[in-house]
């Protein structure tokens, strides 16, 4: 069952358990990015920024961030910021010695790295071998396919400092199943007045937010779909046999999505292990159901695999 806890004006969360500390990070400042702390994941209190906005590259958009303990200790947070040299959105990484910061750019005043397109959402996942891998979004905002605004999930190897990129980045995933393709009219993003449709209209589409687990031998990449603050913002995922894919989407998407009257636009999750060893899912959901916004509820609910190896959040 899902608890909604008292955090909002949030958004993209994401839990660490760190020795049964557990902290919580998420898009929630113009200022840099804040971290909560408790015994529980359940129950975080605000410690404040773990990342300033004065250290930074960026001088907005400070949003999704992840954080991972490196094997010589050192914490590793990827994120996105808009890069104060030109405004585009950037992925960023900073490295600390502590879960609660401060973290620093990891090339001082310098993003991750640079593509020429905006790119945001990034997730780091490390495999059994030890290799590891960057996952994130070209963003719809500069990402343009057929005259449709598109976010799709790339991948890419990883060095071992997790801050450089070790190969040439792949294509994950884009917007092509039914539930993540049709016309929203979503108050933000979805449809913006243009003259490029016959309607009048400008499309979006996002694959966004992805986060990878491994399991039997099989990599899950999850994902949102849809835009971030429409009511239909919706959670499905993909299987490969391979880090880098080729993902095949699951033919029951979305596996997380809106509840009538009670769960607007839940979305851009992350999973974690409590200190049972139980799967935990980490999410957000529109803290005023009636008004969908960018201000969201920081939300939780339990996860597993079943026999036949589908994955299940336990949301209702």
């Amino acid at each position: 069952m899902r608890t909604l806890t008292n955090i909002t004006g949030i958004g993209d969360p994401f839990v660490l358990n760190d020795g049964g500390m557990y902290y919580m990070y998420a898009t929630s400042s113009k200022e840099g990015i804040r971290v909560w702390r408790g015994s529980t994941p359940d129950k975080v209190e605000l410690v404040g920024f773990c990342y300033s906005k004065e250290n930074s590259f960026g001088d907005d958009c400070f949003w999704a961030p992840e954080v991972i303990k490196r094997a010589d200790g050192k914490y590793v947070m990827h994120f996105t910021a808009r890069d104060r040299a030109d405004g585009i959105l950037r992925t960023g990484v900073a490295v600390s010695d502590s879960p609660t910061g401060p973290f620093l750019d990891a090339v001082p005043g310098k993003p991750m790295f640079s593509i020429g397109k905006a790119t945001i959402d990034a997730t780091c996942f490390v495999d059994d071998d030890g290799q590891a891998y960057l996952f994130y979004v070209k963003d719809c905002s500069v990402n343009i396919i057929d005259g449709i605004h598109t976010s799709q999930i790339y991948g890419v190897k990883l060095e071992s400092d997790l801050v450089t990129l070790a190969g040439e980045p792949v294509l994950i995933a884009t917007p092509d199943q039914a539930w993540e393709t049709h016309s929203l009219g979503a108050p933000c993003l979805g449809e913006i007045d243009k003259e490029q449709f016959k309607d009048g209209k400008t499309r979006f589409l996002w694959n966004e937010g992805p986060y990878v687990l491994k399991h039997n031998g099989k990599y899950y990449m999850t994902y949102s779909a849809n835009c971030f603050d429409s009511p239909d913002y919706s959670v499905g995922y993909a299987v490969a046999d391979t880090p880098l894919g080729k993902y095949v989407k699951y033919a029951g998407n979305p596996i997380m999505s809106k509840i009538d009257g009670e769960l607007s636009g839940p979305g851009h999750n992350a999973f974690f292990k409590d200190d049972n060893g139980n799967l935990m899912c980490a999410f957000h959901c529109h803290t005023d159901y009636d008004k969908p916004s960018g201000d969201r509820r920081y939300c939780l609910c339990p996860a597993e695999f079943d026999k036949n190896g589908v994955l299940k959040l336990f949301y209702k």
